[in-house]
């Protein structure tokens, strides 16, 4: 093996290493994005749901925040 094919199948191994390391970096980062995109979802499904449930129950939801607001204040005034 010449001295010169040396240092060209480093470049050309470090060529492809960088190649390898942006193709995984794309793939991170669009995984990232539909694992967000799936917690947005998610999250807009919960306060549809619990938005639902306060519109035919007002009664139950004001009565569970009076309880918390009460519950609050009782542990803060021990402090």
């Amino acid at each position: 093996m010449s001295d010169q094919a040396q240092p060209d199948d480093l470049a050309a191994q470090l060529r492809r290493l960088q190649a390898d390391l942006d193709a995984i970096k794309e793939t991170l980062k669009q995984a990232g994005k539909r694992e967000a995109q799936s917690a947005m979802r998610d999250a807009q499904s919960a306060m549809s749901t619990a938005e639902a449930y306060a519109r035919a129950n007002p009664n139950a939801v004001i009565a569970g925040a009076v309880g918390v607001g009460i519950l609050l204040g009782l542990l803060l005034r021990r402090h």
